[in-house]
């Protein structure tokens, strides 16, 4: 059985339980995995499910606008997912005509969509004629539309790009996401784009090889033409951005206002006054002109570290504006890693290359102390075992994507049964939840409808970073798992609930929506809902989660209710304003029934404070956490050891490694560096 075929069942054994544990139909089930994987690979926004099937043929699944604000004319982009989901025993194959099929039927929907005929014959509470409306109401401020095609088959097919074509004057995209890729970014983290200029992009481009002296690495100059440019932005979109600086970059600072002016007034000087673009690849593939000059063909692992602003501003302005690039070429210096150093070159060409415009390292969050040191309380705090159960299970805390996969890699099947009774996939807990849970909680339900990776950004970046070493104990880890418990129990209780049923929509909105204004609710009684206490039951009390489903019921109505300036409910639910004007306050106050199931402020802030006094008391963190620390100071150290002539072989060896941030020392490599940093008189 080859490795597809495999992953085929796994992901079939994966969507069955998955779809019994969240209480939705299988295809649901697959729609949320594959459409969660493609946002974190850059291939769109996190997609709104939404399923649309006609019997006159066509078929979309969900949906996100990704629409620039303060900008005139068609700027932003329509994600358009659409699902070709086998339960076939063995793998089945795909091929274009396949896709080709897929994409028509969402082509059709499109049509249907900018006819208002057509939109009369719709049932307006349909998913139909509501995702219908929001096309119609942004349709000016749309320049592209992207169509994913999600399938669980392998596609075999020799191009990489599919054709666009024009529906209207509306540019449209074709993008798909098969097993072999889904198998690639959930065992890696990432797929790599390549980019086949000779093929696909008018022919190789002329370059001067820079360097190629150090060993795994050389560097090409060349002048990339804007047309060029603007139509590799415009097929692969963010996937492109190293994820240090994945984001739609927007023409709304100085520096992109600069960018548009230049190519407006002075097309011809674009290559003069603007800084380009640094890009890295693992290879490329050159060849000679009939001149004799070099010429790049192809290139792997293509990935913008700087000057981001620039490809998406030069997209906007062919797109947006209407803008003529044909005078345009930027700049590119591409470094060329070899594969296996990618991980640790690439995340430092990112961050020299920005240093006069910070960018966010939530890709590098994963080796993060606190990270760390969450992994490891998943790892050793034992869930209390259930009446009747055969094992004690742990929930499994994945920092970084893969780590789940990897633990049954290249075991038995005894030993994957053992580990699966021991860490069960309904209590794997991935980073971007976490994140939701806490910020939920907190009373910030607008920042989680912005989706997973915003979510997750502000996250690390606002409420992580507030926390001290001492915050991160047994008992805030207990209490983030019970808030983690009451996220999924509501989540599958709202999608079983006959209200939701007779409306669907806006479920992971109203979700957040309500455990904000529930605990809230508490809270303005003086109370917090008893986490302690479901954490030990590893479930929420019935009473407590049917007053929870209760106010979810008011929360989806209100949400579904935007104010008249508003012409989205999912935009709505991204605004502070929706939280603390429109839903805050108004769900029912508990009675004293369900204030039962929680516990004094005073009371629960003893039991945080006890937490961490017990973490104080045992280290705060271990050697492992301090070494993470250090990361940012390994070439300082590292100066420090020569200066006082204290470098050993396996100091070196641990120094290399925690100048990359690879954490994974041998046991002499770590009694090595910690020798040194007594010497050094180093803390943490």
């Amino acid at each position: 059985m080859s490795n597809l075929e495999q992953e085929y069942l796994n992901l079939a054994e994966d969507i069955v339980i998955g779809s019994a544990a969240d209480g939705i139909p299988k295809v649901e089930e697959f729609f949320k995995v594959f459409s969660q994987l493609a946002a974190e690979n850059g291939d769109c926004p996190d997609l709104a499910y939404s399923p649309i099937l006609s019997g006159s043929g066509y078929r979309v699944d969900g949906y996100a606008f990704d629409i620039p604000e303060d900008t005139a004319g068609a700027s932003g982009d329509l994600y358009l997912g659409v699902c070709a989901y086998f339960q076939d025993d063995s793998l089945p194959t795909i091929n274009a005509s396949d896709i080709e099929k897929a994409v028509s039927g969402v082509g059709r929907f499109l049509k249907l969509a900018l006819s208002s005929k057509s939109l009369e014959d719709l049932e307006e509470s349909s998913y139909d004629f509501k995702l219908a409306m929001l096309i119609r109401s942004y349709v000016d401020q749309i320049a592209r539309i992207r169509i994913l095609v999600f399938t669980n088959a392998h596609l075999k097919i020799r191009k990489k790009v599919f054709e666009s074509f024009e529906i209207d004057r509306l540019t449209v995209h074709t993008n798909t996401f098969d097993i072999e890729r889904y198998e690639k970014i959930a065992s890696t983290g990432f797929d790599p784009v390549e980019i086949d200029l000779a093929n696909d992009f008018s022919g190789g481009i002329s370059c001067i090889q820079a360097s190629s002296n150090a060993v795994g690495y050389k560097s090409y100059l060349f002048a990339i033409p804007g047309p060029i440019l603007a139509d590799i932005f415009a097929n692969y979109g963010n996937r492109l951005l190293e994820q240090n600086v994945r984001t739609y970059l927007q023409a709304r600072t100085d520096v992109n206002k600069g960018i548009l002016k230049t190519i407006s007034d002075e097309p011809s000087m674009f290559f003069a006054y603007n800084n380009g673009l640094t890009a890295t690849a693992s290879a490329v593939n050159t060849s000679n002109a009939p001149d004799g000059s070099l010429v790049i063909d192809y290139i792997k692992d293509f990935q913008i570290v700087n000057g981001g602003q620039t490809t998406a501003s030069i997209l906007y302005a062919r797109d947006g504006l209407k803008y003529n690039l044909s005078e345009v070429f930027a700049q590119v210096k591409l470094s060329v890693v070899d594969e296996a150093k990618l991980g640790e070159i690439v995340p430092k060409i990112s961050e020299y290359a920005n240093t006069q415009n910070k960018v966010s390292k939530a890709d590098l969050e994963s080796n993060s102390a606190f990270q760390i040191k969450i992994e490891r309380l998943s790892k050793e705090v034992n869930v209390p075992q259930k009446a009747g159960a055969l094992y004690a299970t742990k929930w499994f805390y994945e920092r970084s994507r893969g780590q789940y996969r990897n633990l049954f890699a290249y075991k038995t099947q005894p030993q994957r049964n053992k580990l699966e009774a021991e860490f069960p996939k309904t209590q794997l807990i991935e980073k971007t939840d976490l994140a939701k849970f806490e910020l939920s909680f907190d009373g910030k339900p607008y920042y989680v409808s912005e989706g997973s990776q915003k979510c997750f950004n502000r996250y690390i970046t606002g409420h992580l970073k507030q926390m001290s070493d001492a915050d991160l104990n047994e008992v805030w880890y207990k209490c983030v798992v019970a808030k983690g418990i009451i996220f999924r129990q509501l989540d599958k209780a709202i999608a079983q609930s006959e209200w939701y049923k007779n409306d669907k929509g806006l479920k992971a909105q109203a979700l957040t929506y309500t455990i904000a204004a529930c605990a809230q609710a508490f809270r303005d009684k003086g109370y917090q809902i008893d986490l302690l206490k479901i954490w030990k039951e590893q479930e929420v009390p019935p009473l407590l989660l049917h007053w929870l489903l209760y106010q979810a019921n008011t929360v989806h109505k209100i949400l579904n209710s935007p104010p008249g300036i508003v012409k989205n409910p999912a935009e709505f639910s991204k605004k502070e304003f929706c939280w603390t004007l429109h839903v805050r306050g108004k769900v029912a106050e508990p009675t004293p029934a369900v204030l039962e199931y929680g516990v004094p402020l005073d009371t629960f802030a003893e039991e945080q404070v006890s937490g961490r006094r017990d973490a104080r008391r045992d280290n705060e963190l271990d050697f492992e956490i301090t070494l993470a620390k250090l990361v940012p100071r390994a070439r300082e150290i590292r100066g420090m050891a020569e200066a006082k002539c204290l470098i050993s072989t396996n100091n070196t060896r641990a120094l290399e490694k925690l100048e990359s941030g690879r954490l994974s020392f041998t046991k002499t490599e770590k009694n090595a560096l910690k020798n040194l940093l007594e010497r050094l008189a180093i803390e943490a």
